[in-house]
Formats: structure tokens, sequence, C-alpha cells
């Protein structure tokens, strides 16, 4: 022990990481997706009697296991660790809540019950529920993944709420409620960017994109529509995608941007020329060049190009 000041300080302080690419990350994040895998089929196996009492009891025991591993790791400063402990305890309350109503005799009991068929308010309440979960344990954690899982049971929940506008929603009216979610978590997203939350965004951006490249390719491919309606936003929501992702140095849009451009260009050049011919591999090649050098652009440029929107502080009057 050092001292200083009169406290003692321990020799050396664990350093607070981020995930990163690394073995020690790769084995932690696979480690926690396979743990929350074995729970659920863990809970699985036990018979539904007794009202779900087992079920339940079993469900809050893993919840409150995490909770504490969670509490003790960050403790001792695993950060990552820590964090996904509280990650696992996230995803494990769905079980916890599901139980419990099956315990109070709330919980549809229709063996051929479908959720995403027949609006159920116990099913939407237990995805608002995890939502909020989440968000308290990224609260209580800082840990920015918990908002993954979180945003991920936005989404169900979104899904789950569509039949309560159209029983038996069909397929276009699933893709318009994941386009709609889709951009409120990137429009929330782009607020906490503004505020210098760019970590916290992460999660919204990845996950509302998704949603939204979800509905559109839906739209490209749904039998007997129009596939227009899905290609050309695609197109024009990926050139806008790449023209900003440098200026706001946000690398998933740049992946979503590329894809939603790329995609719907080789589709028409398919459409309108032959594949074999030697004009569609030219195209392809500049195609190629063009989002290379944009890149390089981006590069060179996105930084001072960004510069350029931001108030720079007053100069300093004092010596």
């Amino acid at each position: 022990m050092e001292e200083r000041a009169g406290v003692g300080l321990p020799q050396k302080m664990a350093e607070r990481d981020w995930p990163r690419m690394d073995p020690p990350n790769v084995l932690w994040f696979f480690g926690a997706f396979a743990t929350e895998f074995a729970v659920y089929d863990l809970i699985q196996a036990i018979p539904d009697n007794q009202s779900g009492l087992w079920i339940f009891l079993a469900a809050l025991a893993f919840f409150v296991w995490f909770a504490a591993a969670s509490w003790l790791l960050l403790r001792r400063w695993w950060w990552v660790p820590g964090g996904l402990a509280a990650a696992l305890a996230v995803g494990a309350f769905p079980a916890v809540a599901v139980g419990f109503l099956k315990l109070i005799d709330v919980w549809p009991s229709n063996p051929f019950f479908k959720p995403f068929e027949e609006f159920s308010g116990s099913t939407f309440g237990v995805g608002l529920a995890t939502a909020a979960v989440g968000f308290i344990a990224w609260w209580l954690t800082r840990f920015s993944f918990v908002l993954g899982v979180a945003n991920g049971a936005i989404l169900i929940s979104a899904q789950l709420l569509t039949p309560c506008f159209d029983e038996s929603p069909s397929g276009d009216r699933r893709a318009a409620t994941a386009l709609v979610i889709g951009a409120v978590l990137v429009i929330v997203g782009v607020f906490l960017d503004a505020f210098g939350r760019r970590r916290q965004a992460f999660w919204f951006h990845v996950l509302g994109l998704f949603s939204v490249a979800a509905g559109l390719v839906y739209l490209t491919a749904a039998p007997g529509g129009d596939p227009e309606r899905g290609w050309i936003p695609m197109l024009i929501g990926g050139a806008l995608l790449l023209i900003v992702a440098g200026p706001v140095r946000r690398a998933t849009w740049a992946v979503y941007g590329v894809l939603g451009l790329y995609s719907p260009v080789v589709h028409y050049l398919t459409k309108e020329l032959n594949e074999r011919r030697w004009p569609f591999g030219l195209l392809i090649l500049a195609l190629a060049l063009a989002i290379f050098a944009l890149g390089m652009a981006a590069h060179r440029y996105g930084q001072v190009w960004a510069q350029r929107f931001v108030r720079r502080p007053p100069p300093s009057l004092s010596p």
C-alpha cells in the first residue's frame, strides 16, 4: 500500500476496460450468450404445474444470482464481466415476469395462443417491463451493452403491440411498425450524440437502423407488393447515411449506408443489364471504386467538415 495525503491507496487500481475485440472479450460475450440460452433451456425443462410456481422460483433465482454477481464484479472493478452479468439479469427478467403472471393466473393459457397475431396486454407488458428493467440496469451500471438488450425488448414490444391496431396484422403492417420504431430509436440516438453520449447512442443507432433495414428488405421481397416502395427508400437512405457518416464519425451509419446504397444499385443494374456482358461488370467496378474513394475523402476531410458545424468556444482573453 502507498499513502497519499494520509490515505492508504491500493498498489494498483484495476483498469476500467471497455469492450473491444480481443480474446477475453470474445470469451466473455460468447459465454454470456451461451449462459442465457442455457438458463432458458433449464427453465423450459421445468414441468409446468403448480400454477408456474417452480418456473417463477427458478427464474427469480437466476435473476437474483446474475444481479448479485454483477454487483460483486463491479465492486471489484471487473467492468465488462460485471456489466454482462447485469445484461444476463435483464435477459432473465422475462422468465420471472411470465412465471409470476402464470402464478397469479393472468398469463394466456391457450396452447394455440400466438402473441404476434393476437394482442395480449400481458405479453406486451412483459416486453415493456423488460425494457424498463434494462434501462434501470444501465443507469446502475452504466454498461452500454445493457442498452442493446433494452432496445431489443422495445423492438419486440412494438411488434407485440401491432395486433392491437389490426388483428392478425399483415406483413406490410409489421414492416411499417419496424420502420417507425426503428426511426424513433435512431432519432433518440442522434439526440444522445448531440449531448456527447456516443457510447450510449451506439445501441440506439445499431438496433434502430437494423429495424429500418428489416422493414425495407421485407417491402422489396413481399409477394404481391410493389418492390420499388422498398428499393427507392433504401437507395435514398443509404446515400444519405454515407454522406453524413464521415462527418459525424459513425461507423454504424457507414455500414448500413454502404449496404443500403450498394444493394439497390446492383439490383437496378441487374434488372437493366445482362450480368454476363462487360457493361455490367464495368459499372460494378466503377461503383466499387467510388465507394473506396468516398472512404478516402471521409478520412481526409470528414473531421474538417464536421468542425464547420460545431460552435467553437470564444478565445480566452486571459494571458
